[in-house]
């Protein structure tokens, strides 16, 4: 870049200054130190998914879904049993039978008693309520699968949505420690002027003005970032006292939304965990008929039992022993119930008909959120392109109004002016890139990606 003479003059005179601002700016807001905790998006996404509550309740949900599948299971797999018994007879009752002029005694019974048997029930057959009380089971644990993995993008979305806000709140403080900077350099450049009577006091005391009232912003912006970066940390499950640092890929403007707004639905409704939960609740009610209609069918058992007994006075097992062995088939028939099988079928085929309409009203909601996501992805991308060339616009005319100033040509108006549209212009880049940020997590959440 090349300067007048008179810029020249004033660079120089002003240099120790300038360097003043610069080691203040420094020395009151420092830029980060060793030792941090740098964080990606995606490592916080990580960070999250592994100390989140809701996701690691969602892992304990499936483990009970697979306790339910084997107790399903479990009806129709044989049933094993084995009883043992010991008993001791401290009083035996006698009776006493008489013939003729001769009585006789009787004991009944033992003092010791010894009973063993084994049992074995199968199912045969049970209306059918047996596998379909498995396939219910087996479709429950999906259903959980499908609840872990929304509480899975649930945390992912919420995490890069805190980790943005900190780059959000970043780049504010960012734009107004600049544009502080910029008020000190401004400050000591109209002190110059006015010491050798070439601005008279007005523009002195509006430059004193300015920079004060940026420090309310300053100290504003760092506690917006504190917090923000607060509220990351306890989202990560990080200690609140230790220091982090987040980085942020730059935003591509020309960036382009992945897929057509139809392929984009189509992706949701095959992909979202909701559209497979309520899949999976219809199928799971439908099941359930067949459940409730198994009490009008008959059912059959199988059954044998094994058992052995010992009895004697003296403790002992090898007196008086005897075993049995019995099977045989179990057939009951429901003949009436008073209604009630009738009742349940008509309640499990009501929740059968809500399970569908509730199918649909979440095919409807994902179907708006996909459209509304793109909407708004399409409008942040625009937003990016535009403010791009507003900042660097503010940035020349900054730099022209600073240089009219120097020279004697412009106005202190001029330059603050152009200072404040230069701010304004850095932190509607800020927003947008946020937004855009913020656009592009919430497609892929609303798309299921």
């Amino acid at each position: 870049m090349i300067f007048t003479q008179r810029e020249s003059e004033l660079i120089r005179r002003n240099r120790p200054r300038l360097v003043t601002a610069l080691l203040l700016i420094v020395v009151l807001f420092p830029r980060g130190s060793s030792g941090q905790t740098v964080l990606t998006v995606e490592q916080a996404i990580e960070q999250a998914i592994g100390h989140n509550r809701a996701y690691l309740a969602s892992q304990q949900e499936i483990e009970k879904a697979k306790s339910e599948v084997a107790q399903a299971r479990s009806g129709a797999l044989p049933q094993i049993s084995f009883n043992a018994d010991y008993s001791r007879s401290f009083i035996i009752p006698k009776f006493f039978l008489t013939e003729g002029s001769e009585t006789m005694e009787f004991q009944l019974g033992f003092k010791n008693n010894w009973n063993a048997a084994i049992s074995l029930n199968q199912p045969l057959w049970q209306g059918g309520k047996v596998f379909a009380a498995l396939d219910i089971a087996k479709t429950y644990k999906k259903y959980t699968e499908a609840v872990a993995d929304q509480a899975k993008a649930d945390v992912a979305y919420g995490a890069e949505m805190r980790f943005h806000s900190v780059v959000l709140a970043r780049s504010e403080l960012e734009v107004v420690r600049a544009a502080y900077a910029a008020a000190i350099e401004n400050l000591a450049v109209v002190e110059s002027l006015f010491e050798k009577g070439l601005v008279p006091k007005y523009d002195l005391l509006r430059a004193r003005v300015d920079k004060a009232n940026l420090e309310p912003n300053l100290l504003a912006a760092e506690s917006g970032l504190k917090l923000a970066e607060k509220e990351l940390k306890s989202f990560l499950g990080i200690n609140l006292a230790e220091p982090i640092t987040v980085t942020a890929e730059k935003v591509i403007a020309t960036e382009t939304v992945a897929g057509s707004l139809d392929s984009l639905t189509r992706a949701a409704l095959e992909g979202r965990p909701e559209m497979h939960q309520v899949g999976y609740n219809t199928e799971m009610r439908k099941r359930a008929i067949r459940v409730a209609k198994g009490g009008y069918f008959p059912s059959l058992n199988a059954f044998s039992t094994y058992s052995w007994q010992s009895q004697s006075d003296a403790f002992s097992l090898k007196e008086n022993n005897s075993r049995s062995m019995t099977a045989g088939l179990t057939l009951s028939i429901p003949i009436f119930n008073g209604g009630r099988t009738r009742g349940e079928v008509a309640s499990r085929k009501a929740d059968y008909v809500q399970a569908r309409l509730t199918a649909r009203d979440m095919e409807d909601q994902v179907k708006l959120q996909v459209e509304q996501a793109y909407d708004l992805m399409v409008q942040a991308r625009k937003s990016i392109e535009t403010v791009v060339g507003t900042v660097a616009e503010a940035e020349e005319a900054d730099r022209i109004a600073r240089l009219r100033f120097e020279s004697g040509m412009g106005t202190q108006l001029e330059v603050l002016s152009a200072q404040a549209a230069l701010t304004q212009a850095r932190n509607s880049q800020a927003v947008a890139e946020y937004n855009y940020n913020m656009a592009r997590a919430g497609l892929s959440r609303a798309v299921g990606q």
